[in-house]
């Protein structure tokens, strides 16, 4: 038998379980002694355990640790030599030149006590700083991601829980396997308050299971299943899922928070995870939009999940079978718009994506199952479909003209493009796409047709920006290009519509059919959502740039999701706010519009109104007169002035001559350019400075002479009296300053009214956004540059009109263009009707004081809509409109008068009808929505048991989730119940004591008005839909 190798047992034992053999090193002064260890078996009561002593090396006090001090050499003549020798010399060189200090003699281990005694300060949840090293044990082994520091003899050091000897045991619940496996041993765990390093111990005993499954268990998310390194806790992950998709910051900045909350000096610096914390992401955000779809209770799991199947689909849209009743589609005529669908389109070139990486090495997690169109059909069909032509030739937009240019250069896609309900701002599902150069009709036309697949009902209403353009040959599109499986059903028709704020920058002309303000059916809707929904998602621009294109789209589909779910979540307070608010509209308008048909013959009202249902029940593209169209429109003052300089021309290209310079049309224009000069110098002066009392001042105002240039008179052919007129002034020129006082006058009163417009709504953002002094100042600057404006333009219509009549003399253009008074500039709403609003506490405003006449002041016009006065019980409620708003620049014969009341009537017409629409939408719209949440309910309860499985607790645990789920779904259709609720009470209890509606009745006449204010904004209210909440 060979003799053994092994040390006798009494050196083991006295080298302390470890034997010691010499290895000869190059540098013998800095290593000179290896230990190595070797595992052992101790038994514990009744159990046996092993243990193992790490391997250590136990450095020699070489030179780095014989110096009293140590500072860098600095020579210099260092790296000036010709060649390399001197420089390599210098780096092998020692640069330990100070004295080495005297070596200590070895202390004498003592023999005291073999338990460690140190000072641990645990720094998360722990009440007492202080514990002992055993204490600090036992509770850090259920709380394994404490931050512990250790008393050094003089301050507190930060050490891992690995250095004082924890282990988490998995699987294990008692701590303890009879065989563990150990983990690898730089195992790094990420969570909330930074980096831990720990020593994880997998169960190797008869219950063992797969490790990744043990770690999961444990709420440690593996970021590789081979050989895990890297973990991530449930809560971490969970926060930064939720902070990313709240504020749309990236993982890299969350994990540089990590890095400085671990060490904030950077003297121990980690290597990176980053990587592997952006794999764990990614699965976090597929797996749970899998769970939350509900496909782990499907039959068949991830392999049958189905095209669009984990969106979150909107619950007030219309779905036959789930949230319509059984004879929606026999309900008359005039209510089959409560069941259109709504698709709006739009594209954003924000959401860029590189050439990084591809799809054979990111092919993404879930493609084509949520919002994204699948990748292969879409591209195969725009590839194939692309044509540079697809520019609109009607408006250029700002997106449209930066879609193609240099920037593009290095991108894989170049925006994304989407469709949206137009009532609830969720995204379809399948209804994003990325675009590849530009917004080409073949990308909208796909998503549009993914889209279509999930409306189940007849009517839908598309808008998009340039619908004038897309929608002329989409007809034809669809059956020459567009695949079968996007084609739309048989039997859909489509309304096109131009959103609100983008119709008025397109031609005016033949546009009315796309005015979402004329569209019958379409209420309030303004179709604007997209941009609301691309506002927020602008910021995962730089995020999702430089990603992979799976990953791209799998972020870009998460944030989908949760946008989809807040709006989900919101419907409650979202359809009350915007009922409270149609209900008040709806008063307003349907009023405004009575007080105007009051002061019209019956018998044409009755024809304009035929007109417009004509109009209305016409489809696209509509043949029938268009009753919002002027047939004819006045000549403005610039085009009164070109035809003036035509005719000059034309006179001398004939062979005529003039006898001066300066021809007839010119001085007349020079005439008026001098007027109108004084006026702004006079204005501009008196702003800027004021004259002090004169002692004559008493003198009256037409006795007083001045002269001064700016005060003389200009001799027009107007200030000339009639028989001296024509001896005066040469032949033709009274004719053109006639031409020219007519082109002004409309241009006037045109302006009045723009400026009313914008001064009412300054002052109504001032009133609800600006508080404070140096605000409010700075606003009111605003507001009298914008009034100094609105004088400028008064006086010059007085101007105009006094030129006129002199030139002219009475006539039927006095009917069109009356004698502007200070009171008959005011909004087009009926004022008497506008409710009183409730100033704050403290700062109750003149026109809130009760009063029994209101003191109208002479002079200048404050262009705000008047107050209503106090009702005394006479019934004078209705006051017809300011005719400054029954005028257009069109002017002359009956007939053209008739058209301008014509047009005014009908717009009029169509704001009530959209005021009265919104209610009925919205009415139906939460009614949509609680039997929709009622269903997801049932939906979920049926899901306990569709899916069986072998593991019990596998089982209980789907049963438990869908029952959780279906609570979700029973608790929001509860709180939406009772949002909407409170209202309708309150509106059918003011019915109830006589509120009028806008049907009838002569108004509310006692004289209580501030207890009854709210009645009118809440009249008129459907009774019927308090009793449908609550079946």
């Amino acid at each position: 038998m060979a003799q053994s190798d092994r040390p006798a047992k009494r050196r083991r034992t006295f080298d302390g379980g470890a034997y010691h053999d010499p290895v000869p090193f190059l540098n013998p002064s800095t290593f000179n002694i290896i230990h190595a260890s070797e595992g052992a078996l101790r038994r514990v009561g009744n159990s046996v355990r092993t243990s193992r002593l790490a391997v250590g090396v136990q450095p020699a006090a070489g030179v780095w640790e014989s110096t009293m001090n140590w500072s860098p050499p600095d020579d210099t003549q260092f790296a000036l030599d010709a060649d390399s020798e001197a420089y390599d010399e210098a780096l092998e060189s020692a640069v330990m030149e100070d004295t080495p200090l005297p070596q200590n003699p070895r202390k004498k281990k003592s023999t005291v006590s073999d338990v460690k005694i140190a000072l641990l300060g645990v720094l998360t949840h722990q009440a007492n700083p202080s514990i002992g090293v055993r204490n600090a044990f036992n509770q850090t082994s259920y709380h394994p991601f404490h931050r512990i520091e250790k008393w050094s003899g003089g301050q507190f050091v930060s050490i891992p829980l690995k250095d004082i000897g924890l282990k988490i045991q998995l699987n294990h619940s008692s701590m303890f396997c009879e065989n563990p496996v150990p983990a690898h041993t730089n195992m790094l765990v990420l969570h909330t308050n930074g980096f831990h390093s720990v020593a994880v111990q997998y169960c190797g005993c008869s219950r063992a299971i797969p490790h990744h499954i043990q770690l999961l268990r444990r709420r440690l998310y593996p970021a590789s299943q081979l050989s895990v390194k890297t973990c991530a806790t449930f809560e971490l992950l969970h926060l930064l899922h939720k902070m990313s998709l709240a504020t749309k910051a990236s993982a890299y900045d969350f994990y540089r928070c990590l890095e400085w909350l671990t060490d904030g000096t950077g003297i121990k610096p980690q290597k990176s995870r980053y990587r592997a914390l952006c794999r764990m992401l990614l699965q976090w955000r597929h797996l749970h939009m899998l769970k939350w779809a509900g496909v782990s209770h499907q039959v068949g799991g991830i392999s049958a999940i189905q095209p669009g199947q984990l969106a979150v689909r909107c619950p007030s849209c219309p779905y036959p079978g789930i949230n319509l009743r059984d004879d929606w589609e026999c309900v008359p005529e005039e209510f089959k718009f409560l069941y259109m669908a709504y698709i709006c389109m739009d594209a954003n070139f924000r959401l860029k994506n590189q050439l990084v990486s591809n799809y054979s090495q990111d092919p993404g997690q879930g493609i084509g199952w949520a919002y994204m169109v699948p990748r292969k059909p879409y591209e195969a069909y725009v590839l194939g479909k692309a044509n540079d032509e697809d520019i609109s030739t009607c408006v250029s937009f700002q997106a449209l003209a930066k879609s193609n240019n240099k920037f593009d250069v290095g991108l894989r896609y170049t925006g994304s493009n989407i469709t949206v309900c137009g009532r609830s701002e969720m995204i379809f599902p399948l209804g994003v796409g990325n675009l590849q150069k530009g917004e080409r009709y073949s990308n909208m036309d796909y998503i549009f047709g993914s889209a279509l697949q999930f409306v189940l009902v007849n009517t839908v209403l598309i808008s998009y920006d340039i619908m004038c353009q897309w929608f002329i040959n989409l007809f034809k599109r669809i059956d020459k290009d567009w695949p079968d499986h996007i084609k739309p059903r048989a039997g859909m028709n489509f309304i096109p519509a131009i959103p609100k704020l983008h119709e008025p920058m397109h031609k005016v002309a033949g546009h009315e059919v796309y005015s979402l303000n004329f569209i019958k059916g379409v209420g309030h809707s303004d179709c604007e959502c997209v941009e609301r929904v691309w506002a927020p998602h602008n910021a995962l621009a730089n995020s999702t740039k430089t990603q992979g294109p799976g990953s791209r789209q799998d972020v870009l589909d998460d944030h989908f999701g949760f946008w989809n779910w807040q709006k989900y979540i919101s419907m409650g307070s979202t359809l009350l706010r915007r009922y409270t608010a149609a209900v008040k509209e709806r008063n307003l308008q349907v009023e405004a519009h009575r007080g105007l048909m009051e002061s019209l013959d019956k018998t044409l009202v009755e024809k304009w109104e035929s007109m417009c249902i004509e109009w209305d029940n016409d489809v696209f593209p509509k043949t029938a007169k268009n009753p919002y169209q002027l047939d004819g429109a006045g000549k403005s003052e610039a085009q009164v002035k070109k035809e003036l300089a035509d005719e000059e021309s034309k006179y001398l290209s004939n062979g005529g001559t003039y006898l001066h310079a300066t021809t007839a049309s010119m001085f007349v224009y020079m005439g008026l350019d001098l007027e109108e000069t004084h006026k702004i110098s006079i204005t501009t002066f008196q702003t800027s400075y004021t004259s002090p009392c004169e002692i004559n001042s008493y003198n009256p105002p037409s006795e007083r002479k001045s002269s001064n240039p700016e005060d003389a008179a200009l001799w027009l052919p107007s200030r000339i009296d009639e028989p001296y007129r024509s001896k005066i002034c040469i032949a033709g020129l009274a004719t053109i300053e006639e031409r020219i006082r007519d082109a002004q006058l409309p241009d006037a009163l045109e302006n009045i009214k723009k400026i009313l417009k914008i001064k009412s709504r300054l002052i109504a953002f001032k009133n609800k956004n600006i508080r404070g002094q140096r605000g409010g100042t700075r606003s009111r600057a605003v507001i009298d540059r914008v009034h100094d404006r609105a004088r400028y333009s008064a006086e010059k219509y007085r101007d105009a009109h006094l030129a006129k009549h002199a030139l002219t003399g009475p006539g039927d253009w006095e009917k069109v263009f009356r004698i502007l008074e200070d009171g008959d500039i005011r909004g087009y709403q009926d004022p008497n009707r506008l409710r009183q609003h409730v100033g704050r506490r403290g700062v109750l405003e003149d026109d809130q004081v009760d009063r029994p006449h209101i003191i109208t002041e002479s002079g200048e016009f404050t262009l705000f809509n008047e107050s209503r006065t106090r009702r005394d019980g006479t019934g004078e409620t209705h006051r017809t409109l300011s005719w400054i708003w029954l005028t257009t620049p069109s002017a002359g014969s009956d007939d053209e008068k008739d058209d301008i009341l014509r047009s005014e009537w009908a717009r009029s017409r169509a704001r009530a009808t959209r005021g009265m629409e919104e209610v009925m939408l919205l009415k139906e719209e939460m009614r949509r929505v609680l039997s929709f949440l009622e269903w997801k309910a049932r939906w979920w309860r049926d899901r306990q048991s569709v899916q069986s499985v072998a593991a019990k607790d596998l089982q209980d645990g789907l049963a438990s989730y869908a029952r959780r789920q279906a609570a979700v779904q029973d608790a929001l259709a509860a709180r939406f119940r009772s949002l909407w609720k409170a209202p309708l009470s309150s509106s059918v209890e003011a019915q109830n004591e006589g509120a009028n509606t806008v049907d009838g009745g002569s108004g509310d006449d006692n004289n209580n008005d501030d207890d009854d204010s709210d009645a009118d904004e809440e009249a008129d209210m459907d009774t019927g839909f308090g009793a449908e909440l609550d079946s």
